[in-house]
């Protein structure tokens, strides 16, 4: 078939997408509208968007198997809009948030709030996520089990189209994305451990890699390796843990590390 003829053919169905869902249902890369861009502080992860920083008013997923740093890195992005936001707001139905784990990235706790929704109850949690999202919340951080993340369906559209009324930035933390949340986010990145990093026997962090699978503000498919340094003797000695943090994390530089 002669190039020509594809490209009519093409054009044609194009045509009738748009005819039928909208101009926005599908559109070129060079053509998408302008997104605001956060930058989260961890200049691999800002680079891989290709935005430089995580995209406002659109759903975000990180998802990665136990241990591979995904909670690190959804911690200290959770620390940093404390301090740029004035408010930051962590879902947590699973009764996982460690506040200690939190701390080692200088959070503000003023513009910090902790949600709890009744354990169990997988219809609350969306609905305070959409009702924070619609009420200006600047960032919010969802850590979602397994059972709850399957059964977000219902309210995924709801909490997408908040955000995006009010630029909220919201931030899913998963295991593995069921299709309902894959399909509701605009960008998604991998988390996988690569290896333990130890020293002298002992294990003080660990290396990953973040892979763009899905991106909808730019090209997907970029890769990126971090380094998550574990702060020593930061359960005995808190304050001197913090300090170590701080900085590990500001002085790294190219090495693009974050410390839990």
């Amino acid at each position: 078939m002669p190039i020509e003829s594809k490209h009519v053919r093409l054009n044609q169905a194009v045509d009738v997408i748009h005819l039928r869902f909208g101009g926005h249902a599908l559109a070129a890369v060079d053509r998408l509208p302008a997104v605001s861009a956060w930058p989260s502080g961890v200049g691999a992860i800002d680079r891989l968007t290709g935005i430089d920083g995580l995209p406002r008013g659109r759903v975000c997923v990180i998802s990665g198997q136990g241990s591979c740093g995904k909670t690190s890195l959804g911690l200290a992005m959770l620390a940093r809009a404390t301090r740029e936001f004035g408010t930051a707001i962590a879902v947590d139905p699973g009764r996982s948030f460690d506040p200690w784990a939190l701390m080692e990235f200088r959070p503000d706790l003023r513009a910090l709030t902790v949600v709890r929704p009744p354990a169990g109850d997988t219809d609350a949690v969306g609905e305070a996520a959409v009702a924070l999202a619609k009420a200006g919340a600047g960032f919010l951080l969802l850590s979602l089990p397994a059972r709850v993340a399957a059964a977000a369906e219902p309210w995924l559209p709801l909490l997408a189209a908040a955000a995006e009324r009010s630029e909220a930035l919201v931030v899913a933390l998963v295991e593995e994305a069921p299709r309902a949340l894959a399909h509701a986010s605009s960008l998604s990145l991998a988390v996988e451990r690569l290896t333990w990093k130890l020293e002298r026997g002992e294990l003080v962090g660990l290396r990953a890699r973040v892979t763009c699978v899905k991106n909808k503000v730019s090209l997907p498919g970029r890769m990126a390796e971090v380094e998550i340094n574990y702060p020593l003797g930061a359960g005995l000695y808190p304050e001197s843990g913090l300090g170590e943090v701080e900085r590990t994390w500001l002085e790294t530089g190219e090495q693009e590390s974050a410390v839990v």
